[in-house]
């Protein structure tokens, strides 16, 4: 029985949502890095940045496209590494959260955060291999 390429409009959006993803991550940790930083130096500013709703918010939308993206993923290439590195991620923002103060809470999120961009990569790799596979994807190295 002859195996069919994966849907490559499905493909595209679970790659939409890893970049979206690892985004959100991204801008997590800047937020980590700059809450620290300003709560150093600008009491009043850092406070802002340090308001719980941030982290709820935050926490609210990794889970929503961590679901989407890695569990679309899992569907798809039947690989559970991502799901899993993910799920250990959205733990370690979770303790964050529930800590909500001093040092625990920010390596536990800068951890979690980490390995839930991680897992999102490795997420779009396996997409971007499973279109290589199938000759989905033009050759770039052509002039």
């Amino acid at each position: 029985m002859p195996t069919l390429p994966p849907d490559t409009s499905r493909e595209r959006s679970i790659n939409r949502l890893d970049r979206m993803a690892i985004g959100l991550s991204s801008l997590c940790l800047i937020h980590c890095v700059a809450t620290v930083l300003l709560a150093a130096t600008l009491a009043s500013a850092g406070a802002a940045l340090a308001n719980p709703a941030w982290h709820e918010i935050g926490f609210a939308l990794a889970i929503l496209i961590g679901a989407v993206a890695l569990g679309r993923g899992y569907t798809a290439h039947r690989d559970a590494r991502p799901l899993l590195i993910g799920s250990a991620g959205l733990a370690l923002m979770g303790v964050g959260l529930i800590r909500a103060e001093g040092l625990p809470e920010i390596v536990s999120t800068m951890c979690g955060v980490a390995l839930l961009a991680i897992a999102h990569r490795l997420n779009a790799r396996r997409g971007e291999h499973a279109r290589h596979r199938h000759g989905l994807v033009a050759e770039r190295h052509h002039a």
